[in-house]
C-alpha cells in the first residue's frame, strides 16, 4: 500500500476525510482550519488526518481528550458516507464492468463479483453497528449526563460493550484479502480502463476502512467500555 500512500497528498487526504460531512468543494486553505466548513472539532480532524498519513505509532491517547460523543459522531458520519457515496460509486463501476466486459473478460467480472459479495457483508456489519452498538453508546452518554440518583443501570440492556468486543469480526481484514486476490489475478491479462478504476476504488476503500476500524476499535470502544463500567 506504500504507493497508494504516496499518491494521497495532504489536500486529497483532507478531502477524503471531510467529504463525509457533505462538503467536497474545499478550495480555500484558510477555510480548512475553520469549523464553518464542517460541524466537527477542527483539532479532532487534524488528528484523524495524522492517522491517515501515518498509522504507525499513532498517539491514540490524544483522542481521549475529545468527548465520546464527538468520536461517535465522526464514525456515524463515516457510515453514512460509505452507504450513500463510496459503496454506490464502486457499485456503479461493478455494473459497468459486468455489462461491458462480462463476456470478453469473464475472469475480471468474476473477481468483481467477489467484491460485491463482500459489500453485502459490509453493509450488514454497518447496519448491526447502527442498530445496536451506536444507539447503546448514545444511551450511555445520555445516562452519564443525568444526576447520579436518577441514573438507570446500563446493565439492564441486553447489549454490552464486552459482548460487542467478543463477537466483533475485523471486516477490514476481509476486504484486504478480497482486494489482494483481485489484484493478483487481474494482472494476468490485459486490464481495461474501467477495471483499473475499480481496482483503485477498492484500494482506496481498503485504506478508508482500515482507518475507520482503528478509530472504532482503539478509541471509541475503549472509551465506551470505560463509561459503561463507571455507570455500572
Amino acid at each position: 500500500m506504500a504507493a497508494l500512500h504516496d499518491f494521497i497528498d495532504t489536500d486529497k487526504t483532507y478531502q477524503l476525510v471531510v467529504e463525509r460531512f457533505g462538503d467536497s468543494s474545499l478550495q480555500d486553505k484558510e477555510q480548512k482550519a475553520g469549523s464553518k466548513v464542517i460541524d466537527m472539532n477542527p483539532e479532532l480532524i487534524e488528528l484523524i488526518l495524522d492517522l491517515y498519513n501515518n498509522e504507525e505509532d499513532f498517539p491514540f491517547e490524544k483522542m481521549q481528550k475529545f468527548s465520546i460523543g464527538e468520536i461517535l459522531a465522526y464514525l456515524q458520519a463515516t457510515h453514512r458516507y460509505y452507504l450513500t457515496k463510496k459503496l454506490p460509486e464502486i457499485e456503479q463501476s461493478l455494473v459497468h464492468i459486468f455489462s461491458k466486459y462480462g463476456q470478453s473478460h469473464q475472469l475480471l467480472a468474476s473477481l468483481a463479483y467477489f467484491f460485491n459479495d463482500y459489500k453485502t457483508h459490509l453493509i450488514e456489519h454497518i447496519r448491526m453497528e447502527e442498530k445496536e452498538l451506536f444507539p447503546y453508546i448514545q444511551k450511555l452518554i445520555e445516562v452519564s449526563k443525568q444526576p447520579a440518583e436518577l441514573r438507570t443501570s446500563a446493565e439492564k440492556s441486553n447489549f454490552s460493550i464486552q459482548q460487542f468486543i467478543d463477537s466483533h469480526s475485523p471486516i477490514e481484514d476481509e476486504l484486504q484479502e478480497v482486494s489482494q486476490m483481485i489484484r493478483r489475478y487481474s494482472g494476468e491479462e490485459s486490464v481495461p480502463l474501467p477495471y483499473k478504476i475499480f481496482l483503485n476504488q477498492v484500494e482506496l476503500f481498503e485504506l478508508e476502512l482500515r482507518k475507520h476500524a482503528i478509530i472504532e476499535d482503539h478509541v471509541l470502544v475503549p472509551m465506551a467500555l470505560e463509561l459503561e463500567q463507571q455507570l455500572n
